[in-house]
Protein backbone atom coordinates (compact mmCIF):
# COMPACT_ATOMS: atom_id res chain seq x y z
CA UNK A 1 0.00 0.00 0.00
CA UNK A 2 1.29 3.33 -1.25
CA UNK A 3 2.26 6.14 1.56
CA UNK A 4 -0.37 8.76 0.91
CA UNK A 5 1.09 12.26 0.87
CA UNK A 6 -0.17 15.38 1.97
CA UNK A 7 -0.42 18.27 -0.74
CA UNK A 8 1.59 21.06 -0.23
CA UNK A 9 0.55 24.14 0.00
CA UNK A 10 2.85 26.41 -2.70
CA UNK A 11 1.28 29.87 -2.63
CA UNK A 12 -1.76 31.77 -0.46
CA UNK A 13 -4.21 34.38 -1.48
CA UNK A 14 -3.08 38.10 -0.17
CA UNK A 15 -5.52 40.80 0.12
CA UNK A 16 -3.26 43.88 0.24
CA UNK A 17 -5.31 46.11 1.47
CA UNK A 18 -7.05 44.17 3.87
CA UNK A 19 -3.24 43.49 5.34
CA UNK A 20 -2.44 46.95 5.21
CA UNK A 21 -4.91 48.01 7.19
CA UNK A 22 -4.86 45.69 9.94
CA UNK A 23 -1.12 45.65 10.56
CA UNK A 24 -0.34 49.32 9.59
CA UNK A 25 0.45 49.94 13.52
CA UNK A 26 3.70 47.71 13.55
CA UNK A 27 7.22 48.42 12.86
CA UNK A 28 9.28 46.90 10.17
CA UNK A 29 10.67 43.97 12.18
CA UNK A 30 6.78 42.85 13.60
CA UNK A 31 5.93 42.96 10.14
CA UNK A 32 8.32 41.00 9.32
CA UNK A 33 7.17 38.57 12.26
CA UNK A 34 3.82 38.74 11.03
CA UNK A 35 4.10 37.43 7.62
CA UNK A 36 6.38 34.72 8.19
CA UNK A 37 3.87 33.49 10.91
CA UNK A 38 0.95 33.57 8.23
CA UNK A 39 4.03 31.31 5.91
CA UNK A 40 4.21 29.00 8.69
CA UNK A 41 0.37 28.31 9.22
CA UNK A 42 -0.38 28.03 5.82
CA UNK A 43 2.75 25.58 5.16
CA UNK A 44 1.68 23.46 7.87
CA UNK A 45 -1.69 23.63 6.55
CA UNK A 46 -3.20 25.80 9.27
CA UNK A 47 -1.71 25.25 12.26
CA UNK A 48 1.54 26.48 14.01
CA UNK A 49 3.13 23.75 16.87
CA UNK A 50 5.67 25.07 19.50
CA UNK A 51 7.80 22.57 17.13
CA UNK A 52 7.41 24.43 14.07
CA UNK A 53 7.66 27.80 15.65
CA UNK A 54 10.96 26.82 17.46
CA UNK A 55 12.09 26.32 13.22
CA UNK A 56 10.98 29.04 12.67
CA UNK A 57 12.85 30.77 15.36
CA UNK A 58 16.47 29.33 14.18
CA UNK A 59 15.59 30.04 10.65
CA UNK A 60 15.23 34.04 11.24
CA UNK A 61 16.84 34.32 14.30
CA UNK A 62 20.17 36.14 11.95
CA UNK A 63 17.42 39.40 10.95
CA UNK A 64 17.52 40.45 14.33
CA UNK A 65 19.96 41.98 16.87
CA UNK A 66 19.76 38.83 19.66
CA UNK A 67 17.42 36.14 19.83
CA UNK A 68 16.04 37.74 22.92
CA UNK A 69 14.85 40.51 20.89
CA UNK A 70 13.06 37.88 18.08
CA UNK A 71 11.17 36.24 20.59
CA UNK A 72 9.90 39.50 22.02
CA UNK A 73 8.78 40.72 19.07
CA UNK A 74 7.03 37.06 17.80
CA UNK A 75 5.40 37.69 21.32
CA UNK A 76 3.71 40.82 20.70
CA UNK A 77 2.64 39.44 17.02
CA UNK A 78 1.35 36.22 18.26
CA UNK A 79 -0.50 38.20 21.48
CA UNK A 80 -2.59 40.49 19.56
CA UNK A 81 -3.35 38.17 15.96
CA UNK A 82 -3.05 34.46 16.99
CA UNK A 83 -5.27 32.26 19.18
CA UNK A 84 -3.28 29.35 21.44
CA UNK A 85 -5.26 26.50 22.23
CA UNK A 86 -3.80 23.51 23.99
CA UNK A 87 -0.73 22.83 21.71
CA UNK A 88 -1.03 24.70 18.72
CA UNK A 89 -1.27 28.33 17.63
CA UNK A 90 -4.27 29.77 14.98
CA UNK A 91 -5.18 32.22 13.16
CA UNK A 92 -8.68 33.16 12.10
CA UNK A 93 -7.86 34.53 8.90
CA UNK A 94 -5.70 31.71 7.85
CA UNK A 95 -8.03 29.26 9.02
CA UNK A 96 -10.93 30.85 7.20
CA UNK A 97 -8.74 30.92 3.94
CA UNK A 98 -7.41 27.20 4.05
CA UNK A 99 -11.16 25.72 4.66
CA UNK A 100 -12.00 27.56 1.36
CA UNK A 101 -9.15 26.13 -0.53
CA UNK A 102 -9.95 22.90 1.18
CA UNK A 103 -5.98 22.51 2.53
CA UNK A 104 -7.07 23.32 6.05
CA UNK A 105 -5.99 20.28 8.34
CA UNK A 106 -7.26 19.67 11.32
CA UNK A 107 -4.85 19.71 14.27
CA UNK A 108 -3.56 16.20 16.27
CA UNK A 109 -4.40 16.15 20.05
CA UNK A 110 -2.49 12.70 20.15
CA UNK A 111 -0.52 13.30 23.84
CA UNK A 112 -2.51 16.57 24.74
CA UNK A 113 -3.86 17.27 27.92
CA UNK A 114 -6.84 19.45 26.35
CA UNK A 115 -8.93 19.38 29.21
CA UNK A 116 -6.23 21.76 31.83
CA UNK A 117 -3.37 22.47 29.59
CA UNK A 118 -5.45 25.77 28.33
CA UNK A 119 -6.73 26.39 31.71
CA UNK A 120 -3.20 26.58 33.23
CA UNK A 121 -1.71 28.66 30.42
CA UNK A 122 -4.59 31.16 30.73
CA UNK A 123 -3.93 31.28 34.70
CA UNK A 124 -3.09 34.75 36.22
CA UNK A 125 -0.96 32.24 38.86
CA UNK A 126 1.20 30.15 36.69
CA UNK A 127 1.69 33.40 34.17
CA UNK A 128 3.07 35.32 37.61
CA UNK A 129 5.10 31.82 38.51
CA UNK A 130 6.96 31.52 35.16
CA UNK A 131 7.62 35.43 34.97
CA UNK A 132 9.37 34.99 38.64
CA UNK A 133 11.58 32.44 37.67
CA UNK A 134 12.22 33.81 34.19
CA UNK A 135 13.46 37.13 36.10
CA UNK A 136 15.34 35.10 38.31
CA UNK A 137 17.78 34.26 34.55
CA UNK A 138 20.52 36.67 33.85
CA UNK A 139 18.83 39.33 31.03
CA UNK A 140 21.74 38.54 28.87
CA UNK A 141 22.69 35.32 27.06
CA UNK A 142 19.71 34.06 25.90
CA UNK A 143 19.06 32.58 28.92
CA UNK A 144 15.59 33.73 29.23
CA UNK A 145 12.40 32.04 27.39
CA UNK A 146 10.07 34.20 25.48
CA UNK A 147 6.65 34.22 27.98
CA UNK A 148 4.34 32.84 24.85
CA UNK A 149 6.90 30.10 24.52
CA UNK A 150 7.80 29.37 28.06
CA UNK A 151 4.84 29.89 29.33
CA UNK A 152 3.12 26.64 27.40
CA UNK A 153 6.78 24.66 28.17
CA UNK A 154 6.21 25.38 32.10
CA UNK A 155 2.99 24.42 31.77
CA UNK A 156 3.26 21.37 30.29
CA UNK A 157 6.04 20.27 31.95
CA UNK A 158 3.88 20.98 35.34
CA UNK A 159 1.32 18.20 33.81
CA UNK A 160 4.24 15.61 33.10
CA UNK A 161 6.55 15.28 35.89
CA UNK A 162 5.63 15.73 39.68
CA UNK A 163 9.28 16.43 40.82
CA UNK A 164 8.32 19.97 38.00
CA UNK A 165 7.30 22.19 40.40
CA UNK A 166 7.53 26.16 40.74
CA UNK A 167 9.49 25.82 44.39
CA UNK A 168 11.77 23.11 42.99
CA UNK A 169 13.02 25.39 39.95
CA UNK A 170 13.50 28.63 42.14
CA UNK A 171 15.69 26.40 44.20
CA UNK A 172 17.28 24.87 41.55
CA UNK A 173 17.77 28.50 39.81
CA UNK A 174 18.89 30.01 43.02
CA UNK A 175 21.83 27.63 43.46
CA UNK A 176 23.48 29.23 40.34
CA UNK A 177 23.41 32.68 42.29
CA UNK A 178 27.50 34.40 43.06
CA UNK A 179 28.48 32.41 40.10
CA UNK A 180 28.49 34.64 37.31
CA UNK A 181 25.95 34.89 34.44
CA UNK A 182 27.96 32.33 32.06
CA UNK A 183 27.20 29.53 34.67
CA UNK A 184 23.88 29.83 34.35
CA UNK A 185 22.67 27.13 32.05
CA UNK A 186 19.42 28.08 29.73
CA UNK A 187 15.72 27.88 31.19
CA UNK A 188 14.79 25.97 28.53
CA UNK A 189 17.48 23.34 29.49
CA UNK A 190 16.47 23.52 32.58
CA UNK A 191 13.05 23.26 31.70
CA UNK A 192 14.04 19.80 29.72
CA UNK A 193 16.60 18.18 32.44
CA UNK A 194 17.50 16.06 29.79
CA UNK A 195 20.58 14.17 31.76
CA UNK A 196 18.89 14.53 35.24
CA UNK A 197 20.86 17.17 36.76
CA UNK A 198 18.56 19.87 38.00
CA UNK A 199 15.07 19.49 39.09
CA UNK A 200 14.81 15.73 38.56
CA UNK A 201 17.78 15.06 41.15
CA UNK A 202 16.63 13.34 44.11
CA UNK A 203 16.72 15.85 46.87
CA UNK A 204 18.70 15.00 50.18
CA UNK A 205 16.56 15.86 53.13
CA UNK A 206 17.46 17.97 56.21
CA UNK A 207 18.24 16.45 59.49
CA UNK A 208 14.94 18.47 60.63
CA UNK A 209 13.03 16.83 58.10
CA UNK A 210 14.40 12.98 58.58
CA UNK A 211 13.22 13.45 62.50
CA UNK A 212 9.39 14.92 61.50
CA UNK A 213 8.76 12.40 58.79
CA UNK A 214 9.86 9.50 61.12
CA UNK A 215 7.62 11.21 63.75
CA UNK A 216 5.30 10.89 61.57
CA UNK A 217 5.41 7.75 60.26
CA UNK A 218 5.74 6.51 64.01
CA UNK A 219 2.66 8.01 65.18
CA UNK A 220 0.79 6.35 62.19
CA UNK A 221 2.21 3.08 63.07
CA UNK A 222 0.72 3.59 66.46
CA UNK A 223 -2.51 4.83 65.13
CA UNK A 224 -2.82 1.59 63.04
CA UNK A 225 -1.71 -1.24 65.40
CA UNK A 226 1.30 -1.50 64.66
CA UNK A 227 4.35 -3.08 67.13
CA UNK A 228 8.08 -3.26 66.58
CA UNK A 229 8.88 -4.10 69.88
CA UNK A 230 11.77 -1.49 70.22
CA UNK A 231 13.56 -3.43 66.95
CA UNK A 232 14.56 -0.23 64.66
CA UNK A 233 15.30 -2.13 61.62
CA UNK A 234 11.60 -3.65 62.18
CA UNK A 235 10.63 -0.41 62.79
CA UNK A 236 12.42 1.27 59.87
CA UNK A 237 10.79 -0.93 57.26
CA UNK A 238 7.56 -0.53 58.62
CA UNK A 239 8.27 3.44 57.80
CA UNK A 240 9.58 2.45 54.55
CA UNK A 241 6.21 0.38 53.46
CA UNK A 242 4.36 3.50 54.84
CA UNK A 243 5.78 5.97 53.14
CA UNK A 244 6.38 3.88 49.58
CA UNK A 245 5.38 5.84 46.64
CA UNK A 246 5.51 9.22 48.41
CA UNK A 247 8.29 12.11 48.37
CA UNK A 248 9.63 12.51 51.48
Amino acid sequence: MKKKHEQKVWYYTHFIDEYNAGTVHLNALESFAYLTLIWEAHSKRGHITLESLDGLYRRNKHKFDSEEVMKSIYDRVLGEFWDFDETHFTNKKVTSDMQVTKLHKEKSEKGADTTNLKKMVDSDKRLDEFRQLNKMMPSKGNKRLSETEGLIKYCKKLQEDKRFTFQRLKQVIKSFDGRGDSYYPALSVIFNDTDGKFWKVEQELSEDDKRLYVMKGEKWLHENGYDWNGDLMERNKLLKQHYKGDTI
